[in-house]
This record gives structure tokens, C-alpha cells and sequence, in this order.
């Protein structure tokens, strides 16, 4: 067996647990790639916590504890990656020193704070020929790998029409995610980046150009959302409704409200030429009998080769976070590329980001626009205040 890749942990807030629980779900199941040996966070204590935990699984030397970057990088010359979940604004000022030391990177999304952030890691990456995964997992659920598989398929026809429909009221505090310059903007971005992820993966189709409208109709988030009590002032979305033109003439509509009192609902559905994928029903075919999605997920596991089904879900393993770190390890090992490398990680962000440049300029704006860092009213801001080049 080749030797464990040593993994160091940066950034060990809220999100690390979750990969903390998929360390130990691969640590379980006999996947062994990693030694977690360092944990770094400016909260001494938040890395204390994951250097324990990682401890508890898999033995050995306790893992080291430290509260400045550099030198958890100038102590362990050895630390083959490094794995962060710091806040948003500070995705790029960890992976570029850590890049440019060698290490390759695994970030949770969204992979920037602005596009011209990602272009930083990006072009210290292709430098320093180190690898950049961002950590969508959301694609590696059995029921998106099977509703892509569906439309890759025919199940549904030729692909029409996405919509995805989130409308409700959302207004509790979220300590640093309810600020433009710690998160970048707010669900839009924070959770719109899976959901853009999404649609493309299940698509399989690139978006080319997009037009949004944002709001911010409540200037508060409560400690008591219900009873408007407790309340601290923020600065980013709670409406963002946008249109996004696809590949072949599909047309997505992407809604997220989170100022929306007293009533709610959501849809989640694909329309194509001969039927519906719908979240809720499974596969309506045209003028047939829905198809559940249980069935339709053991439709798709019983269609794989042993080959493809040890990808998809490698040694049985449920957690997706835990199946994105085993793509990374394998990634690293084989010199090829995880599912979700920085192009994939900044495509689906290029969509997010181009609704909230359309809602700034008030017009249609393209992919390729932002992609090339060439529109940037609304990251300016950000890119000005963190000093980003």
C-alpha cells in the first residue's frame, strides 16, 4: 500500500467537522490515504478540537497545533496537501503561500471570494504544478450521479428547461457569512455555488450568459427572526432571481428568496422534450408512470460495472465528503485531476458571480465576461478592500 499523503488542516471552524466526520468515515472503511499531521486555525482552540479528533481515529502522534500558516508550512517541510475551510475572503491568502510551497490544495466552496481570487490560486497552481480540488460534494450523492446519468440517458428527452425555486424567509444571524467582505455575498453565493454545481453536472451543459436581480429587502438578521428581536445590520442579498441561458437553447430559471414572509415553496424540476426529472416525483415520462427516485437511483446502480460503481461510491462509502478527499488522494497519487479541479470549481462560482454582476450593471452579462475577470462592479469592492490584484 503506498504511503499515507500527510494532510495538514487549515482553517477548523464549523465546515471541518464535516471533514472531520469523512476522515473518519475513510479511516472506517479501511481507506487509509491520510496522516493528518498538523491543524492550524487563529482560534488555538478550534485546532486543539481536530487535533484531537483526528487523534482519537488514527493514532499515532498527535497531530500539531498552530495558529499561524507559516509556520505550520516551515515545520513540516514533509505536508504533501493541506485541506481548508477558513471564511471566504481568506480562501486565497492561505492556498497561494500553501501552493507556492508545494503542497496541493482541497478548498471548500466557494473556491473564491471574487473570480480575480480564484485567478490567483489558479495561476499559483499551474506555477508550482500542484493540484487544486474544490470541494463540491453535493454531485457525489447516488440521487445527482443518478439524475445526471437519467438525463445523459434520454430519459427525458432532449433538456428544455431547469428550474430551481427556493422561497422562503431565512433571516437568522449567520455570524460572518451575513457580510459582503468576509463571504463574498450571501446564500446566493454561500449554498448558489452547489446549486450552479448542480446544474451543470446534471445538464451536462455549460451556462453562457446570465440575468439576475437582486435585492437586499431586510437590512437585519435576528437573533429572533420571528419576533424581529436581537437583531445586527448586514450587507448582502436576501433576493436574487435570475435567468441563465445553457448550452443547445436550455434556459434555467434560478430563484433564491430569503425574504419571503408567511408563505414558502420550492421546485426543483428539469423539463425535456419527452417528460420530467422532478426532485419530489422522480422521472415523469411523457404521458407514462412516474418512476420513484429509489427506483430510479437502483435503475442506476444496477446499470454500473463493478469499475464504475468502486468510483462512484469507493469501498461503500455514503459520506460525499469523504468520497471528494479519496478523489483528492487519488488524484494526488495518480498525477491526474479530481472530478472538481479549479476549472470545474470556478465554472459553477462564474455563474453566481454573474448574477451579481448583472443585477450591478442591470443587463444580461456573459460566462465568458466573467470568467476573464473583464466586468467587476460588484467584486470590485471586494477586490479593493482585500487587495486583491
Amino acid at each position: 500500500m503506498a504511503e499515507r499523503i500527510k494532510m495538514g488542516l487549515v482553517g477548523c471552524g464549523g465546515m471541518s467537522g464535516a471533514h472531520m466526520n469523512a476522515y473518519r468515515e475513510l479511516w472506517n472503511k479501511e481507506v487509509r490515504v491520510y496522516d493528518i499531521v498538523a491543524a492550524c486555525d487563529i482560534d488555538q482552540g478550534r485546532a486543539e478540537q481536530r487535533a484531537n479528533q483526528a487523534h482519537e481515529f488514527q493514532g499515532g502522534t498527535k497531530p500539531a497545533v498552530y495558529t499561524e500558516l507559516d509556520e505550520m508550512l516551515a515545520k513540516h517541510p514533509d505536508l504533501e496537501s493541506v485541506d481548508i475551510c477558513a471564511l471566504h475572503r481568506a480562501h486565497h491568502v492561505v492556498a497561494v503561500p500553501a501552493l507556492e510551497a508545494g503542497k496541493h490544495v482541497i478548498i471548500e466552496k466557494p473556491f473564491g471570494i471574487t473570480m480575480r481570487a480564484c485567478k490567483l490560486m489558479m495561476d499559483a497552481a499551474e506555477k508550482n504544478d500542484k493540484i487544486i480540488s474544490v470541494a463540491e460534494n453535493y454531485r457525489l450523492a447516488r440521487i445527482q450521479r443518478t439524475r445526471s446519468w437519467a438525463i445523459a440517458q434520454g430519459r427525458i428527452g432532449d433538456p428544455r428547461m431547469f428550474f430551481w425555486v427556493e422561497v422562503g424567509e431565512a433571516l437568522g444571524k449567520w455570524g460572518w457569512r451575513n457580510f459582503k467582505m468576509d463571504a463574498g455575498g450571501g446564500w446566493a453565493l454561500d449554498g448558489g455555488v452547489h446549486f450552479t454545481d448542480l446544474m451543470r453536472y446534471i445538464l451536462g451543459l455549460e451556462a453562457e450568459e446570465v440575468y439576475a436581480i437582486n435585492k437586499a429587502y431586510e437590512p437585519f438578521r435576528y437573533d429572533n427572526a420571528g419576533a424581529r428581536e436581537g437583531g445586527y445590520s448586514v450587507d448582502v442579498e436576501d433576493c436574487m432571481i435570475a435567468t441563465i441561458k445553457f448550452e443547445q437553447g436550455v434556459t434555467a430559471q434560478w430563484t433564491w428568496v430569503g425574504s419571503a414572509p408567511a408563505h414558502g415553496f420550492g421546485q426543483h424540476t428539469v423539463y425535456g422534450s419527452e417528460g420530467a426529472l422532478d426532485w419530489g416525483r422522480g422521472l415523469v415520462p411523457r404521458g407514462g408512470e412516474p418512476i420513484s427516485n429509489d427506483d430510479l437511483m437502483k435503475e442506476f446502480t444496477d446499470s454500473l460495472t463493478e469499475e464504475q460503481n468502486e468510483y462512484y461510491f469507493p469501498s461503500g462509502i455514503g459520506d460525499t465528503v469523504a468520497i471528494e478527499l479519496k478523489y483528492f488522494a487519488d488524484a494526488i497519487r495518480s498525477g491526474g485531476k479530481p472530478e472538481v479541479d479549479a476549472v470545474e470549481g470556478q465554472r459553477s462560482q462564474a455563474i453566481c458571480m454573474a448574477a451579481y454582476e448583472s443585477g450591478y450593471w442591470g443587463r444580461p452579462v456573459t460566462i465568458a465576461e466573467i470568467e476573464n475577470c473583464e466586468l467587476e462592479g460588484y467584486q470590485k469592492e471586494i477586490n479593493d478592500h482585500l487587495g486583491i490584484e
